[in-house]
């Protein structure tokens, strides 16, 4: 979605994508003057291939934000019809942005509200990938989740910029970052945070005879798991040509 409003007078504004384990909410409100430009961009588990100009399963999940904003704050007189009394709004400015990763427990917030004017170039991102697959020799496990908060504000009211870190749980969160700001302000902030996992497993084969057997195992496992000539020793089975302990009649 792209979006470009212009004008003056009262607006109310709210914005949500949420994807798996994703979730991003931009809100703003206020009276005044105010010229603004954003771009939401929200993929789940699909993307366009040009060559077929069709969509196509993806592993990876992400939001993209990105909004330039410059408001200026004055009371508005409305006169809703020929007979009504004017109605003023006299809203001071107000937005945030609000950035959840549930896959990473990372959320990160910026929020600026009485408002006698903003100037913000802001951008954000949220990210995750989940690949798994299983060969005969292993099995590989690989996730990727990504969350980032950039802006450049100056500003004339309250700011408040904050990260939180949940992984552990909401009882026991860790606030990275708190922050707030009352007055006249030039702010910029840059904040990335991204977490990788990767798990490789070898697989054993069961009973694999001629393929690899008893002598494919892992070291600690000979000793414990000893067993029969011809069956996990890779002495692969032939035919006797007599039989080792012939019927007496």
């Amino acid at each position: 979605m792209d979006q470009n409003v212009k004008g003056n007078g009262f607006f109310n504004a709210y914005q949500n994508a949420d994807v798996k384990n994703l979730s991003l909410s931009n809100t703003a409100h206020g009276s005044g003057s105010l010229n603004h430009e954003s771009k939401l961009d929200s993929r789940n588990g699909a993307k366009f291939d040009t060559k077929s100009s069709d969509y196509i399963s993806t592993s990876d999940r992400g939001t993209i934000f990105i909004e330039s904003t410059d408001f200026s704050y004055s009371p508005r007189s409305i006169q809703l019809g020929e007979y009504s009394l004017p109605i003023t709004f006299r809203s001071k400015g107000a937005e945030e942005t609000c950035l959840k990763n549930y896959v990473s427990g990372v959320s990160m917030d910026a929020r600026f509200n009485y408002l006698d004017t903003l100037s913000k170039n802001l951008s954000s991102e949220l990210y995750w990938k989940f690949a798994s697959g299983t060969n005969d020799f292993a099995s590989n496990l690989e996730s990727q989740a990504k969350t980032d908060l950039n802006l450049v504000a100056s500003f004339s009211g309250s700011g408040h910029v904050g990260v939180m870190d949940t992984s552990r749980g909401e009882k026991n969160a860790d606030i990275l970052i708190d922050e707030d700001y009352r007055g006249t302000y030039y702010l910029t902030k840059n904040m990335s945070q991204e977490v990788k996992y990767k798990l490789t497993r070898e697989i054993d084969d069961w009973l694999p005879c001629c393929s690899g057997g008893f002598a494919d195992m892992n070291v600690l496992d000979k000793k414990p798991f000893k067993s029969a000539t011809g069956v996990f020793d890779c002495t692969c089975f032939k035919a006797a040509t007599e039989a080792q302990f012939p019927r007496v009649y």
